[in-house]
């Protein structure tokens, strides 16, 4: 019987993958393990974790390894360090996928106009710039700490000293207010190089209120949402969730995207049986199993 582990947090999550997605897998005839980021370490067995019930479960046995999330920023770099030393053909996305790929930056060609800097004096020239910009982190989720900003706006400096943590050296990523994002953005899901799905909403994350809505994707948005596909899977990223408005990729979360639960609510079926299929298949053309 095949084996996937999960790595993820306690507590409450702002989406039910970690619900969702071990219970696809063990539906499908896998044996699955919920670990949690915290408690991973080197042992005399090799890189492992705790489950729920403290027992340390080594990883290189698993056929598949799925980070969900990214765990405490002090500790980040160092697990993934200790993650990166296992087969990275294993994960859904690998640690460098982590690392390179959820901090907004790397998929700034698609984007629109985009900054980033740790000054509150260059971030506050770029909008003094003109025009309406989002100020946001540049490894944010769920829509947190999101701002829309202009050159007139009072708490411009205040909204970059909150986002650049007072000079603790944080990044901030400015982008281009794109003004169909408002009622017209897109969160398309994609696993094993494929789409899964997508819907419309429109007031920005649904996390922090916005409406969603069924919708397909035009000619011109699949062949963007493809293009992403391809670099993303290229980086060993092979789950995401990709925001966009035509012409522009906004961003892609690879963490930990929400999405799944708002795909059922609105086509009344549960899309995580087709992520299993297409990671499974995917995951079979890059190595041969363990079991």
């Amino acid at each position: 019987m095949k084996r996937i582990a999960f790595l993820t947090a306690p507590g409450e999550s702002a989406n039910d993958n970690r619900e969702r997605l071990p219970a696809a897998f063990q539906a499908a005839g896998w044996r699955v393990a919920v670990l949690f980021h915290e408690t991973l370490g080197l042992t005399a067995d090799g890189v492992a974790a705790r489950d729920a019930g403290g027992r340390a479960v080594p990883l290189a046995p698993f056929d598949l390894v799925w980070i969900l999330g990214l765990g405490a920023r002090e500790t980040f770099l160092d697990r993934m360090q200790l993650l990166k030393t296992l087969d990275q053909a294993r994960f859904v996305n690998t640690a460098d996928a982590l690392v390179y790929l959820h901090g907004k930056f790397d998929l700034a060609e698609f984007g629109p106009e985009t900054h980033a800097s740790a000054d509150v004096d260059t971030l506050m020239e770029i909008v003094a710039r003109g025009g309406r910009w989002v100020a946001k982190p540049t490894a944010g989720s769920f829509g947190r700490d999101v701002f829309l900003l202009g050159a007139d706006d009072i708490h411009c400096r205040a909204v970059f000293e909150h986002l650049t943590g007072r000079g603790a050296g944080r990044y901030c990523l400015l982008q281009r207010y794109v003004e169909q994002a408002e009622h017209d953005e897109k969160r398309v899901i994609v696993a094993g190089g494929q789409i899964v799905g997508a819907y419309a909403k429109t007031g920005g994350n649904l996390a922090t209120g916005a409406a969603a809505r069924s919708t397909e994707l035009d000619a011109t948005e699949t062949a963007l949402v493809r293009k992403v596909v391809a670099h993303l899977h290229s980086r060993g990223a092979r789950f995401a969730g990709i925001d966009l408005a035509a012409p522009y990729v906004l961003e892609a979360n690879v963490a930990n995207p929400g999405g799944l639960g708002t795909l059922e609510q609105l086509a009344g079926v549960n899309p995580a049986p087709a992520v299993v299929e297409v990671l499974v298949r995917d995951s079979s053309r890059l190595h041969k199993p363990l079991s």
